[in-house]
């Protein structure tokens, strides 16, 4: 049995070695050094143990791979200098909840080398053992030709590296902020993602940078006019919404975390709220015009039956003609799918179907019911949809919504027309859990009747003596079979009911769709970026 002082020698033997792992703990929390720190705020961006700190829950991370690194020794053996890896990483918690969370430290390399070979590996399978969300911080330039000169020699991609991504898609949430420039294999990831938000004037993505853009193709072109806000969230759809700043996007990502649940084998949570699910708006009643022409406010629309008011939107500036959010109806978080009056009347473009198409997706993923707000025209028509690819872009919303299985339930405000009318009716096959009310300002078919009249009498019209007369006679005649009343009667819709009574039929229905939601958890297939 040891004496007390040889205890004491045993205990004391070891002060050496944990001074040793303060000191290097020291050392990476410098991270690039002063300079490059000083550097990385001087453009207005916060480095990358400011970003974790502001995201997660207060003293709520803890780091791995902090010791990660390449060391510097002199003739003794003793630690001289240390650089670290390139990439800080742990867990933490966002609103109590368990989360993995990491991202590429800038001034390190520029962030290379350290989110796909270095520490970053650990992040996703921690995040599929844990079954707990994965989110991610881009801000790095990928893959560096330094690499091949470290190495002696290339490589050939094999494709394994993005396996992993894959599988996460299928089951847990992924979230990415695009704080800086993200090329290469960080730009991949940060779209392999569930929701994604960019930094406006500050992150960028591209397959590769202007340096070698310019080289290999001779454009000659700023990071921002590459892949800045302006390229990939209001014109590509590459990334999902922009924030004003960084503290923007990580609220983003906490509000958008909310709605779901931490994986695909759990429930998404329930909120506690006050707002009466038999609640009746007046407003409803007159919120539609009776000028079957005119637009209305389908966000104030929505606003008047959500819980509170409140309901997060998914790429706003992109497919403008549709609406997607998430919302809660008696606490429960649900999709929202509408279209919007305001643009194209509500028509379906290929930007707006494949959009449709990503959040159904991931509403399917992660067993969130679906609440559909119809105004739909039909596809958007010309030269431009054409080309555009409307009717594939189209199509694939039908079949998404075709091969979903999670409930829904569609409100027919006012148009429905052909097969952007399909594909914004439920969702599922034909023994999907789905329901379908009318409202009084509901008109639906096949065809608009204005189009379908010049396309169907057109001789006759032409051999009248006044052709437009006889054009408005006959689209007269039409419309007088619109009414919502007479499909109701065919019980081609379950019912037709007073706009005012929407919140109070949607909240029963997705309080009864509860258990067909638990008997679906699990895997059903990546989300489509």
């Amino acid at each position: 049995m040891a004496t007390e002082a040889e205890s004491h020698e045993d205990a004391a033997s070891w002060s050496d070695a944990v001074g040793e792992i303060e000191r290097r703990r020291e050392l990476a929390a410098r991270m690039g050094g002063e300079e490059r720190v000083a550097r990385q705020r001087a453009e207005g961006k916060l480095t990358i143990r400011e970003r974790i700190d502001r995201f997660v829950d207060p003293g709520s991370f803890f780091e791995v791979g902090g010791m990660a690194g390449t060391g510097e020794y002199d003739p003794d053996g003793a630690l001289a200098g240390f650089i670290p890896a390139g990439y800080v990483l742990g867990l933490g918690q966002v609103d109590g909840r368990d989360v993995c969370v990491g991202g590429e430290d800038f001034t390190v390399r520029g962030g290379s080398g350290g989110g796909g070979k270095g520490p970053g590996r650990w992040l996703q399978p921690a995040a599929l053992q844990r079954r707990i969300p994965l989110v991610q911080f881009a801000d790095g330039a990928g893959a560096s030709a330094r690499s091949y000169d470290d190495a002696g020699r290339m490589h050939l991609p094999d494709g394994n590296q993005w396996a992993r991504d894959a599988e996460l898609l299928s089951k847990v949430p992924v979230c990415s902020a695009i704080v800086g420039p993200a090329a290469g294999h960080v730009a991949g990831r940060a779209v392999l993602s569930h929701f994604s938000v960019m930094v406006r004037g500050q992150g960028q993505v591209f397959a590769a940078g202007p340096p070698v853009v310019k080289r290999a193709i001779g454009e000659d072109l700023t990071k921002e006019e590459l892949g800045g806000a302006g390229v990939h969230v209001r014109t590509s759809g590459v990334v999902d919404n922009e924030a004003k700043d960084e503290d923007d996007a990580f609220r983003q990502i906490r509000s958008f975390l909310g709605y779901l649940p931490p994986n695909v084998w759990e429930m998404p949570p329930r909120l506690p709220t006050a707002d009466p699910a038999d609640r009746r708006e007046e407003r409803l009643l007159s919120i539609v015009p009776r000028d079957r022409t005119r637009w209305y406010d389908m966000r104030e629309l929505i606003e008047l039956v959500v819980d509170d008011g409140e309901f997060f939107e998914m790429r706003p500036s992109f497919g403008r003609s549709l609406i997607t959010a998430f919302a809660r109806f008696d606490g429960y978080p649900v999709g929202i799918i509408a279209n919007d009056p305001k643009v194209y009347a509500g028509a379906m473009t290929a930007d707006s179907a494949d959009k449709q198409t990503h959040f159904v997706d991931l509403c399917n993923t992660f067993s969130i019911p679906v609440v559909l707000f119809v105004d739909v025209p039909g596809f958007m028509i010309g030269s431009r949809s054409e080309r555009e690819g409307v009717m594939r872009a189209g199509m694939r919303a039908v079949v998404a919504g075709a091969s979903a299985s999670i409930p829904s339930i569609a409100i027919q405000v006012r148009k429905s027309y052909g097969m952007a009318g399909d594909a914004a009716a439920c969702l599922g096959g034909p023994d999907a859990l789905k329901m379908r009310f009318g409202w009084p300002s509901g008109e639906w078919g096949s065809i608009p009747i204005e189009g379908g009249v010049a396309a169907a009498y057109r001789r006759e019209i032409a051999n009248a003596p006044d052709p437009e007369a006889r054009r408005s006679e006959i689209e007269e005649r039409l419309l007088q079979g619109r009414s919502p009343f007479k499909v109701a009667e065919a019980f081609e819709i379950l019912d037709i009911i007073d706009p005012r009574e929407t919140r109070s039929v949607i909240c029963r229905f997705i309080a009864g769709a509860q258990d067909t939601l638990r008997r679906n958890l699990g895997p059903k297939g990546p989300v489509r970026p």
